[in-house]
Protein backbone atom coordinates (compact mmCIF):
# COMPACT_ATOMS: atom_id res chain seq x y z
CA UNK A 1 0.00 0.00 0.00
CA UNK A 2 2.75 2.28 0.91
CA UNK A 3 3.91 1.96 -2.76
CA UNK A 4 0.44 2.97 -4.34
CA UNK A 5 0.50 6.29 -1.82
CA UNK A 6 3.87 6.99 -3.01
CA UNK A 7 2.85 6.70 -7.05
CA UNK A 8 -0.32 8.35 -5.91
CA UNK A 9 1.36 11.36 -4.57
CA UNK A 10 3.85 11.43 -7.23
CA UNK A 11 1.29 11.06 -10.16
CA UNK A 12 -1.25 13.48 -8.37
CA UNK A 13 1.59 16.21 -7.65
CA UNK A 14 3.28 16.15 -11.12
CA UNK A 15 -0.44 16.12 -13.03
CA UNK A 16 -0.99 19.18 -11.02
CA UNK A 17 1.79 20.87 -11.32
CA UNK A 18 2.10 20.10 -15.18
CA UNK A 19 -1.90 21.12 -15.51
CA UNK A 20 -1.29 24.31 -13.47
CA UNK A 21 1.75 25.50 -15.35
CA UNK A 22 0.08 24.27 -18.69
CA UNK A 23 -2.75 26.09 -17.91
CA UNK A 24 -1.47 28.73 -17.15
CA UNK A 25 0.34 28.80 -20.37
CA UNK A 26 -2.84 28.31 -22.76
CA UNK A 27 -4.27 31.41 -20.91
CA UNK A 28 -1.26 33.56 -21.77
CA UNK A 29 -1.27 32.13 -25.62
CA UNK A 30 -5.36 32.56 -26.06
CA UNK A 31 -5.16 36.11 -24.61
CA UNK A 32 -1.87 36.97 -27.19
CA UNK A 33 -3.10 34.94 -30.16
CA UNK A 34 -7.05 36.53 -30.09
CA UNK A 35 -9.58 34.45 -30.08
CA UNK A 36 -9.79 33.83 -34.13
CA UNK A 37 -5.99 32.22 -34.07
CA UNK A 38 -6.82 30.31 -30.98
CA UNK A 39 -9.15 28.65 -32.92
CA UNK A 40 -7.18 27.97 -35.60
CA UNK A 41 -4.44 26.45 -33.41
CA UNK A 42 -7.38 24.43 -31.85
CA UNK A 43 -8.94 23.08 -35.07
CA UNK A 44 -5.15 22.10 -36.26
CA UNK A 45 -4.56 20.05 -32.93
CA UNK A 46 -7.96 18.56 -33.11
CA UNK A 47 -6.81 17.13 -36.77
CA UNK A 48 -3.34 16.25 -35.76
CA UNK A 49 -4.87 14.37 -32.14
CA UNK A 50 -7.34 12.38 -34.47
CA UNK A 51 -4.81 11.11 -36.98
CA UNK A 52 -2.00 10.28 -33.86
CA UNK A 53 -4.63 7.42 -32.52
CA UNK A 54 -4.13 5.26 -35.78
CA UNK A 55 -0.20 5.54 -34.27
CA UNK A 56 -1.55 4.48 -30.70
CA UNK A 57 -3.49 1.22 -31.85
CA UNK A 58 -4.69 0.70 -28.55
CA UNK A 59 -0.97 -0.45 -27.60
CA UNK A 60 -0.53 1.35 -24.64
CA UNK A 61 -3.58 0.08 -22.50
CA UNK A 62 -2.77 -3.54 -22.92
CA UNK A 63 1.35 -3.36 -22.69
CA UNK A 64 0.08 -1.74 -19.43
CA UNK A 65 -1.95 -4.88 -18.54
CA UNK A 66 0.91 -7.27 -19.51
CA UNK A 67 3.45 -5.35 -17.46
CA UNK A 68 1.37 -5.01 -14.72
CA UNK A 69 0.45 -8.63 -14.79
CA UNK A 70 3.81 -10.04 -15.06
CA UNK A 71 6.44 -7.62 -14.41
CA UNK A 72 8.58 -6.24 -17.44
CA UNK A 73 8.74 -8.34 -20.13
CA UNK A 74 11.16 -7.03 -22.13
CA UNK A 75 9.91 -9.18 -25.20
CA UNK A 76 6.29 -6.75 -25.48
CA UNK A 77 7.56 -3.79 -25.05
CA UNK A 78 11.05 -3.92 -27.58
CA UNK A 79 8.57 -4.73 -30.14
CA UNK A 80 5.44 -2.62 -29.16
CA UNK A 81 8.08 0.13 -29.75
CA UNK A 82 8.86 -0.99 -33.23
CA UNK A 83 5.41 -1.21 -34.16
CA UNK A 84 4.95 1.90 -32.74
CA UNK A 85 7.90 3.57 -35.23
CA UNK A 86 6.31 1.37 -38.21
CA UNK A 87 3.18 3.61 -37.55
CA UNK A 88 4.31 6.91 -36.94
CA UNK A 89 6.01 6.84 -40.47
CA UNK A 90 2.82 4.99 -42.35
CA UNK A 91 0.46 7.54 -40.91
CA UNK A 92 2.86 10.55 -41.51
CA UNK A 93 2.98 9.51 -45.53
CA UNK A 94 -1.20 8.68 -44.87
CA UNK A 95 -1.40 12.49 -43.47
CA UNK A 96 0.18 14.21 -45.75
CA UNK A 97 -1.57 12.44 -48.49
CA UNK A 98 -5.09 13.57 -46.78
CA UNK A 99 -4.44 17.17 -46.58
CA UNK A 100 -3.38 18.00 -49.82
CA UNK A 101 -6.44 15.94 -51.93
CA UNK A 102 -8.47 17.74 -49.33
CA UNK A 103 -6.37 21.10 -50.41
CA UNK A 104 -5.06 21.98 -47.37
CA UNK A 105 -3.48 25.54 -47.81
CA UNK A 106 0.77 25.12 -47.61
CA UNK A 107 1.15 27.11 -44.38
CA UNK A 108 -1.68 24.46 -42.46
CA UNK A 109 -0.18 21.76 -44.34
CA UNK A 110 3.61 22.66 -42.67
CA UNK A 111 1.76 23.58 -39.46
CA UNK A 112 0.16 20.11 -38.89
CA UNK A 113 3.83 18.83 -39.94
CA UNK A 114 5.10 20.57 -37.15
CA UNK A 115 2.58 19.27 -34.77
CA UNK A 116 2.76 15.93 -35.98
CA UNK A 117 6.21 15.16 -34.27
CA UNK A 118 4.29 15.86 -30.84
CA UNK A 119 3.32 12.46 -31.53
CA UNK A 120 6.20 11.22 -30.93
CA UNK A 121 8.11 13.51 -28.27
CA UNK A 122 5.19 15.00 -26.11
CA UNK A 123 3.55 13.05 -23.28
CA UNK A 124 0.49 16.02 -24.18
CA UNK A 125 -0.70 13.33 -27.03
CA UNK A 126 -0.78 10.31 -25.14
CA UNK A 127 0.70 8.52 -27.86
CA UNK A 128 4.66 7.48 -28.42
CA UNK A 129 6.29 9.08 -25.26
CA UNK A 130 3.16 7.57 -23.39
CA UNK A 131 4.32 3.87 -24.13
CA UNK A 132 7.69 5.17 -22.98
CA UNK A 133 6.44 5.85 -19.81
CA UNK A 134 4.41 2.69 -19.17
CA UNK A 135 7.47 0.61 -17.27
CA UNK A 136 7.51 3.28 -14.95
CA UNK A 137 3.88 2.63 -14.42
CA UNK A 138 4.24 -1.03 -14.20
CA UNK A 139 6.97 -0.98 -11.32
CA UNK A 140 5.35 2.19 -9.50
CA UNK A 141 8.17 4.66 -10.51
CA UNK A 142 6.16 7.70 -11.75
CA UNK A 143 8.35 10.56 -10.14
CA UNK A 144 10.16 10.03 -13.28
CA UNK A 145 8.26 10.89 -16.02
CA UNK A 146 6.12 13.55 -14.19
CA UNK A 147 9.29 15.58 -13.03
CA UNK A 148 9.82 15.71 -17.42
CA UNK A 149 6.56 16.72 -17.76
CA UNK A 150 7.01 19.15 -15.55
CA UNK A 151 9.93 20.05 -17.12
CA UNK A 152 8.41 20.12 -20.63
CA UNK A 153 5.51 22.41 -18.96
CA UNK A 154 8.15 24.95 -17.78
CA UNK A 155 9.96 25.57 -21.26
CA UNK A 156 6.52 26.04 -23.25
CA UNK A 157 5.66 28.61 -20.37
CA UNK A 158 8.70 30.54 -20.82
CA UNK A 159 8.61 30.20 -24.63
CA UNK A 160 5.20 31.74 -24.47
CA UNK A 161 6.15 34.66 -21.50
CA UNK A 162 9.29 35.51 -23.61
CA UNK A 163 7.26 35.92 -26.82
CA UNK A 164 4.32 37.49 -26.01
CA UNK A 165 6.06 40.52 -25.04
CA UNK A 166 7.20 40.60 -28.80
CA UNK A 167 3.64 39.61 -30.37
CA UNK A 168 3.03 36.03 -30.05
CA UNK A 169 2.00 34.61 -33.70
CA UNK A 170 0.41 31.37 -34.17
CA UNK A 171 3.12 29.81 -36.18
CA UNK A 172 5.96 30.93 -33.42
CA UNK A 173 3.40 29.32 -30.62
CA UNK A 174 2.81 25.93 -32.47
CA UNK A 175 6.63 25.79 -33.20
CA UNK A 176 7.51 26.32 -29.26
CA UNK A 177 4.60 23.98 -28.22
CA UNK A 178 6.34 21.03 -30.28
CA UNK A 179 9.62 21.95 -29.47
CA UNK A 180 9.91 22.81 -26.04
CA UNK A 181 8.98 18.88 -25.56
CA UNK A 182 12.31 17.66 -27.19
CA UNK A 183 15.01 18.23 -24.19
CA UNK A 184 12.30 15.52 -22.14
CA UNK A 185 11.90 13.35 -24.75
CA UNK A 186 15.83 12.70 -24.92
CA UNK A 187 15.92 12.49 -20.94
CA UNK A 188 13.01 10.02 -20.84
CA UNK A 189 14.87 7.80 -23.16
CA UNK A 190 17.92 7.98 -21.31
CA UNK A 191 16.29 6.97 -17.87
CA UNK A 192 14.64 4.25 -19.80
CA UNK A 193 17.75 2.85 -21.03
CA UNK A 194 19.17 3.22 -17.78
CA UNK A 195 16.76 1.58 -15.89
CA UNK A 196 15.39 -1.16 -18.01
CA UNK A 197 18.14 -1.34 -20.39
CA UNK A 198 15.77 -0.40 -23.53
CA UNK A 199 16.77 -1.68 -27.26
CA UNK A 200 14.61 -2.02 -30.21
CA UNK A 201 13.15 -6.23 -31.08
CA UNK A 202 11.06 -6.74 -34.00
CA UNK A 203 9.72 -10.55 -33.50
CA UNK A 204 6.75 -11.16 -35.72
CA UNK A 205 5.00 -13.78 -33.82
CA UNK A 206 5.17 -11.41 -31.07
CA UNK A 207 4.15 -8.82 -33.29
CA UNK A 208 1.35 -10.63 -34.40
CA UNK A 209 0.04 -10.89 -30.61
CA UNK A 210 0.39 -7.57 -30.14
CA UNK A 211 -1.74 -6.35 -32.83
CA UNK A 212 -4.73 -9.08 -32.17
CA UNK A 213 -4.68 -7.90 -28.44
CA UNK A 214 -5.19 -4.42 -29.38
CA UNK A 215 -7.82 -4.69 -32.30
CA UNK A 216 -10.60 -4.01 -30.27
CA UNK A 217 -8.81 -1.50 -28.50
CA UNK A 218 -7.02 0.52 -31.52
CA UNK A 219 -10.76 1.47 -32.58
CA UNK A 220 -12.08 2.35 -29.33
CA UNK A 221 -8.89 4.95 -29.10
CA UNK A 222 -9.42 6.12 -32.52
CA UNK A 223 -13.19 6.42 -31.80
CA UNK A 224 -12.23 8.22 -28.44
CA UNK A 225 -10.25 11.07 -29.94
CA UNK A 226 -12.70 11.53 -32.63
CA UNK A 227 -15.05 11.60 -29.46
CA UNK A 228 -13.05 14.13 -27.81
CA UNK A 229 -12.30 16.68 -31.01
CA UNK A 230 -14.74 16.35 -33.64
CA UNK A 231 -16.75 19.05 -32.25
CA UNK A 232 -13.97 21.71 -32.86
CA UNK A 233 -13.28 20.18 -36.11
CA UNK A 234 -17.16 20.05 -36.84
CA UNK A 235 -17.57 24.02 -35.57
CA UNK A 236 -14.24 24.93 -37.29
CA UNK A 237 -15.99 24.10 -40.56
CA UNK A 238 -20.02 24.88 -40.07
CA UNK A 239 -19.57 27.85 -37.52
CA UNK A 240 -16.17 29.38 -38.13
CA UNK A 241 -12.89 29.78 -36.75
CA UNK A 242 -13.63 32.53 -34.02
CA UNK A 243 -16.63 30.05 -32.74
CA UNK A 244 -14.54 27.34 -32.67
CA UNK A 245 -11.62 29.56 -30.12
CA UNK A 246 -14.59 30.32 -27.67
CA UNK A 247 -15.76 26.49 -27.83
CA UNK A 248 -12.28 25.81 -27.33
CA UNK A 249 -11.64 28.17 -24.65
CA UNK A 250 -14.29 26.33 -23.00
CA UNK A 251 -13.24 22.50 -23.67
CA UNK A 252 -9.75 23.45 -22.37
CA UNK A 253 -11.34 24.62 -18.77
CA UNK A 254 -12.95 20.62 -18.63
CA UNK A 255 -11.41 18.43 -20.79
CA UNK A 256 -8.05 18.82 -18.48
CA UNK A 257 -9.97 16.97 -15.52
CA UNK A 258 -9.69 14.05 -16.92
CA UNK A 259 -5.81 13.63 -15.16
CA UNK A 260 -7.86 12.95 -12.55
CA UNK A 261 -9.42 9.58 -13.08
CA UNK A 262 -6.05 9.21 -14.98
CA UNK A 263 -3.69 9.37 -12.24
CA UNK A 264 -6.28 7.23 -9.74
CA UNK A 265 -6.52 4.89 -12.73
CA UNK A 266 -2.80 4.44 -13.25
CA UNK A 267 -2.00 4.04 -9.38
CA UNK A 268 -4.34 1.85 -8.97
CA UNK A 269 -4.04 -0.44 -12.14
CA UNK A 270 -1.63 -2.81 -11.05
CA UNK A 271 -3.03 -4.21 -7.96
CA UNK A 272 -6.47 -4.45 -9.84
CA UNK A 273 -5.24 -6.29 -12.47
CA UNK A 274 -3.31 -8.82 -9.87
CA UNK A 275 -6.28 -9.08 -7.45
CA UNK A 276 -9.11 -8.71 -9.73
CA UNK A 277 -12.11 -11.54 -8.89
CA UNK A 278 -11.18 -10.41 -5.39
CA UNK A 279 -14.28 -9.70 -2.72
CA UNK A 280 -12.10 -7.08 -1.26
CA UNK A 281 -10.89 -5.37 -4.44
CA UNK A 282 -14.39 -5.58 -5.50
CA UNK A 283 -15.81 -3.39 -2.88
CA UNK A 284 -12.34 -1.37 -3.35
CA UNK A 285 -13.08 -0.32 -6.58
CA UNK A 286 -16.80 0.39 -6.15
CA UNK A 287 -15.33 3.38 -3.78
CA UNK A 288 -13.34 4.65 -6.79
CA UNK A 289 -16.19 5.37 -8.40
CA UNK A 290 -17.70 6.82 -5.57
CA UNK A 291 -14.63 9.02 -5.17
CA UNK A 292 -14.79 9.77 -9.04
CA UNK A 293 -18.48 10.77 -8.76
CA UNK A 294 -17.57 13.45 -5.89
CA UNK A 295 -14.37 15.20 -7.34
CA UNK A 296 -16.80 15.71 -10.68
CA UNK A 297 -19.75 16.65 -9.43
CA UNK A 298 -18.02 19.81 -7.18
CA UNK A 299 -15.95 20.88 -9.86
CA UNK A 300 -19.09 21.14 -12.25
CA UNK A 301 -21.45 22.63 -9.16
CA UNK A 302 -18.46 25.24 -7.95
CA UNK A 303 -18.00 26.47 -11.15
CA UNK A 304 -21.77 26.35 -12.86
CA UNK A 305 -22.57 29.38 -9.92
CA UNK A 306 -19.63 31.23 -11.01
CA UNK A 307 -19.49 30.50 -14.39
CA UNK A 308 -18.88 34.23 -15.44
CA UNK A 309 -16.28 35.84 -13.10
CA UNK A 310 -13.97 32.51 -13.58
CA UNK A 311 -14.18 32.52 -17.31
CA UNK A 312 -13.05 36.46 -16.74
CA UNK A 313 -10.76 35.36 -14.30
CA UNK A 314 -8.86 33.12 -16.68
CA UNK A 315 -9.52 33.69 -20.45
CA UNK A 316 -10.49 37.15 -20.22
CA UNK A 317 -13.54 39.37 -21.62
CA UNK A 318 -13.38 38.27 -24.98
CA UNK A 319 -14.12 34.82 -24.35
CA UNK A 320 -17.17 35.43 -21.82
CA UNK A 321 -19.60 33.30 -24.41
CA UNK A 322 -17.44 30.32 -23.63
CA UNK A 323 -19.09 30.41 -20.17
CA UNK A 324 -22.14 28.44 -21.19
CA UNK A 325 -20.54 25.69 -23.06
CA UNK A 326 -18.00 24.79 -20.38
CA UNK A 327 -20.76 24.64 -17.82
CA UNK A 328 -22.19 21.74 -19.70
CA UNK A 329 -18.86 20.41 -20.52
CA UNK A 330 -18.02 20.53 -17.01
CA UNK A 331 -21.16 18.33 -16.06
CA UNK A 332 -20.95 15.95 -19.08
CA UNK A 333 -17.55 14.95 -17.19
CA UNK A 334 -19.58 13.31 -14.06
CA UNK A 335 -20.02 10.98 -16.86
CA UNK A 336 -17.44 11.04 -18.34
CA UNK A 337 -15.09 10.27 -15.14
CA UNK A 338 -17.65 7.21 -14.50
CA UNK A 339 -16.83 6.10 -18.29
CA UNK A 340 -12.85 6.42 -17.72
CA UNK A 341 -12.88 4.03 -14.80
CA UNK A 342 -15.32 1.58 -15.97
CA UNK A 343 -13.48 1.64 -19.38
CA UNK A 344 -10.16 0.52 -17.94
CA UNK A 345 -11.53 -2.13 -15.71
CA UNK A 346 -12.54 -4.04 -18.60
CA UNK A 347 -9.23 -3.84 -20.37
CA UNK A 348 -7.86 -5.19 -16.78
CA UNK A 349 -10.56 -8.11 -16.93
CA UNK A 350 -9.84 -8.97 -19.91
CA UNK A 351 -13.62 -7.77 -21.61
CA UNK A 352 -11.82 -4.74 -24.13
CA UNK A 353 -14.55 -5.89 -26.88
CA UNK A 354 -16.98 -3.77 -25.03
CA UNK A 355 -14.67 -0.84 -25.20
CA UNK A 356 -15.20 -0.30 -28.58
CA UNK A 357 -19.23 -1.06 -28.90
CA UNK A 358 -18.90 1.65 -26.16
CA UNK A 359 -16.88 4.29 -28.62
CA UNK A 360 -19.32 3.54 -31.53
CA UNK A 361 -22.39 3.92 -29.86
CA UNK A 362 -21.22 7.23 -27.85
CA UNK A 363 -19.29 8.49 -31.64
CA UNK A 364 -22.23 7.80 -33.32
CA UNK A 365 -24.96 9.81 -30.96
CA UNK A 366 -22.17 12.95 -30.31
CA UNK A 367 -21.94 12.91 -34.03
CA UNK A 368 -25.41 13.18 -34.84
CA UNK A 369 -26.83 15.37 -32.16
CA UNK A 370 -24.05 18.20 -33.19
CA UNK A 371 -25.37 17.80 -36.69
CA UNK A 372 -28.92 18.62 -35.55
CA UNK A 373 -27.69 21.23 -32.61
CA UNK A 374 -24.81 23.00 -34.12
CA UNK A 375 -26.69 24.77 -37.12
CA UNK A 376 -29.07 26.09 -34.33
CA UNK A 377 -27.01 26.82 -31.32
CA UNK A 378 -23.44 26.83 -32.34
CA UNK A 379 -20.94 26.01 -29.46
CA UNK A 380 -23.81 25.36 -27.06
CA UNK A 381 -25.12 23.09 -29.33
CA UNK A 382 -21.57 21.21 -29.44
CA UNK A 383 -21.80 21.42 -25.23
CA UNK A 384 -25.15 19.32 -25.24
CA UNK A 385 -24.39 17.23 -28.00
CA UNK A 386 -21.56 16.18 -25.53
CA UNK A 387 -23.62 15.61 -22.62
CA UNK A 388 -26.11 13.87 -24.16
CA UNK A 389 -23.49 11.30 -25.59
CA UNK A 390 -21.94 11.14 -22.26
CA UNK A 391 -25.01 10.18 -20.54
CA UNK A 392 -26.03 7.59 -22.65
CA UNK A 393 -22.43 6.07 -22.44
CA UNK A 394 -22.58 6.03 -18.87
CA UNK A 395 -25.85 4.21 -18.76
CA UNK A 396 -24.20 1.57 -21.32
CA UNK A 397 -21.06 0.98 -19.31
CA UNK A 398 -22.79 0.81 -16.17
CA UNK A 399 -25.27 -2.17 -17.74
CA UNK A 400 -21.59 -3.56 -19.26
CA UNK A 401 -19.98 -3.82 -15.60
CA UNK A 402 -23.27 -5.06 -13.94
CA UNK A 403 -22.96 -7.61 -16.66
CA UNK A 404 -19.30 -8.72 -16.02
CA UNK A 405 -20.01 -8.56 -12.43
CA UNK A 406 -17.60 -5.64 -11.75
CA UNK A 407 -18.78 -3.44 -8.84
CA UNK A 408 -19.21 0.38 -9.00
CA UNK A 409 -21.24 3.17 -7.30
CA UNK A 410 -24.62 3.97 -8.30
CA UNK A 411 -25.70 6.50 -5.55
CA UNK A 412 -28.19 5.77 -2.48
CA UNK A 413 -30.54 8.01 -0.40
CA UNK A 414 -27.77 9.79 1.65
CA UNK A 415 -25.41 10.92 -1.15
CA UNK A 416 -28.43 12.70 -3.29
CA UNK A 417 -29.37 14.22 0.22
CA UNK A 418 -26.07 15.42 0.05
CA UNK A 419 -26.45 17.01 -3.42
CA UNK A 420 -29.07 18.54 -2.86
CA UNK A 421 -28.25 20.47 0.13
CA UNK A 422 -24.28 21.53 -1.86
CA UNK A 423 -26.73 22.82 -4.17
CA UNK A 424 -28.31 25.15 -2.33
CA UNK A 425 -25.83 25.93 -0.22
CA UNK A 426 -23.34 27.27 -3.56
CA UNK A 427 -26.35 28.92 -4.86
CA UNK A 428 -26.42 31.62 -1.42
CA UNK A 429 -22.93 31.50 -1.69
CA UNK A 430 -22.87 32.90 -5.32
CA UNK A 431 -23.93 35.83 -4.06
CA UNK A 432 -19.81 36.17 -2.26
CA UNK A 433 -16.98 37.65 -4.15
CA UNK A 434 -15.28 35.17 -6.34
CA UNK A 435 -12.02 34.97 -3.86
CA UNK A 436 -14.49 34.20 -0.83
CA UNK A 437 -17.11 32.35 -2.99
CA UNK A 438 -14.30 29.78 -3.53
CA UNK A 439 -12.52 30.33 0.28
CA UNK A 440 -16.28 29.34 1.88
CA UNK A 441 -17.21 26.65 -0.46
CA UNK A 442 -13.85 24.72 0.43
CA UNK A 443 -14.78 25.07 4.31
CA UNK A 444 -18.37 23.51 3.28
CA UNK A 445 -16.33 20.73 1.30
CA UNK A 446 -14.16 19.81 4.33
CA UNK A 447 -17.14 20.25 6.81
CA UNK A 448 -18.91 17.69 4.55
CA UNK A 449 -15.99 15.10 4.75
CA UNK A 450 -15.57 15.67 8.67
CA UNK A 451 -19.24 14.30 9.26
CA UNK A 452 -19.36 12.10 6.59
CA UNK A 453 -21.72 13.62 4.73
CA UNK A 454 -20.72 11.80 1.72
CA UNK A 455 -18.60 9.36 2.78
CA UNK A 456 -19.14 6.63 5.19
CA UNK A 457 -16.64 6.45 7.97
CA UNK A 458 -15.56 3.09 6.76
CA UNK A 459 -14.39 4.37 3.52
CA UNK A 460 -13.06 7.19 4.82
CA UNK A 461 -10.92 4.41 6.84
CA UNK A 462 -10.33 2.43 3.70
CA UNK A 463 -9.31 5.74 1.44
CA UNK A 464 -6.54 6.04 4.05
CA UNK A 465 -5.62 2.60 4.52
CA UNK A 466 -4.76 2.20 0.88
CA UNK A 467 -3.32 5.71 0.41
CA UNK A 468 -1.14 4.90 3.80
CA UNK A 469 -2.35 8.16 5.51
CA UNK A 470 -3.94 6.76 9.00
CA UNK A 471 -2.05 8.94 11.25
CA UNK A 472 -3.17 12.52 9.18
CA UNK A 473 -6.95 11.41 8.29
CA UNK A 474 -7.49 10.04 11.82
CA UNK A 475 -5.55 13.52 13.27
CA UNK A 476 -7.55 15.75 11.16
CA UNK A 477 -11.16 14.05 11.23
CA UNK A 478 -10.44 12.83 14.91
CA UNK A 479 -11.05 9.28 14.64
CA UNK A 480 -10.21 6.81 16.86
Amino acid sequence: MKEIRNNLISLALGQSISFAINFVTILLAARSLGVASFGEFASLLAVVTIVSKIVDFGLGPILFRELSERNIKPNIFYNVIALKIILVILVFIILNATILILDFAPAEILLCDILFLNIIISSKMANFREVLAIPFKATLQMHIPMSINILDNILLLIYVIVLSFHGLSLNYFILGYVLSNFPGFIFLLYYLRKKFNYKLLFRFDIIKWIILESLPLAGYVLLMVIYQQADIVLIKNINGTFYTGIYSAAARLAMPLNIIPETLVISIFPFIVKHRGEKKYGEKIATMFKILFFISFLFAIVFTFKSVPFIKLTFGEKYLDSAMPAIILLWSQVFLFFSFLGSDLLIAYNSQKWNFVYAILIVSANLLLNLILLPHYNFVGAGLSKLGSSFFGALFLAFVLRKEKINYFIGNVKVILWMLIMIIALFFLSLLPLYLYILVVLICIFITLRYYLFFDYDEVVEIAKTLSLQKWVFKIFRMN
